[in-house]
């Protein structure tokens, strides 16, 4: 039920962020058009994920003690959080560093200092006017790393190898997206406007460490998922 969560929710949040060209007056515009069907999948996986945690409950209470000391994975709890919570703040972290050669811009009416470093976080890629949905998604391959992923090892019982392989992957894969798709998008410009008129491009553009550490959280979460699923099919070659 956890890992169904997981993927319920990483399904909605992806349909959420999907732009349709829809007919508007006289012109298409992009819009949101699956989103309600994603909402109702984030609805249906914190179902899931709160009957999962009852079930889990349930199947603890019939355990021996002596099992229940045994049968526990700290160290994917301490990997999954940590990796998380590490991708949770490279959202707040500049994704993109601009700079501008000549940062002084002379107007009508008058000068104007524009600043020579321009930073946009993770949240104002997301929130601004260059908008890219998809950074959604490194909240959720947050979230499965700080909560799905610790509530299985505490929980499951029953195949957990399986089980962590999937979500630690499922984690990666949903932080691996935003960065393939800000780095397609060539988002390394800043629009910057003073008095509602001004416009101008950067002439040297960088990924920021907030980039940087989302991508070692990307690859620390599959690479996890690989090593679980490794050491899971290495019984059965023996």
């Amino acid at each position: 039920m956890i890992c169904s969560s997981a993927f319920l929710f990483a399904l909605g949040t992806y349909l959420g962020t999907i732009e349709v060209p829809v007919w508007v007056g006289n012109e298409y515009e992009p819009m949101h058009v699956y989103f309600p069907f994603g909402f109702f999948l984030w609805l249906l996986a914190l179902l899931f994920l709160a009957y999962g945690v009852v079930l889990g409950m349930r199947k603890l209470q019939k355990l021996p003690a002596s099992q229940l000391r045994t049968a526990f994975s700290m160290v994917s709890l301490i990997v999954g959080v940590t990796l998380g919570v590490l991708a949770l703040t490279s959202t707040l972290l500049p994704w993109v560093i601009a700079e501008r050669a000549e940062p002084v811009i002379e107007t009508r009416g008058g000068t104007f200092n524009v600043g020579k470093y321009h930073a946009l976080t993770g949240v104002n890629l997301m929130m601004g006017i260059n908008k890219v949905d998809e950074i959604s998604l490194v909240f959720v391959g947050a979230i499965i790393g700080i909560l799905h992923i610790p509530l299985l090892s505490l929980l499951e019982r029953e195949k957990p190898d399986a089980m962590r392989a999937f979500l630690f992957s499922l984690g990666g894969i949903c932080i691996i997206g935003p960065l393939a798709s800000v780095y397609a998008h060539r988002i390394w410009w800043i629009d910057l406007r003073v008095d509602g008129a001004l416009g101008f491009s950067v002439t040297f553009e960088s990924p920021g460490p907030g980039f940087l550490i989302a991508t070692l959280c990307a690859i620390g979460l599959i690479a996890s998922g690989i090593i679980t699923t490794v050491k899971l099919a290495r019984p059965s070659t023996l």
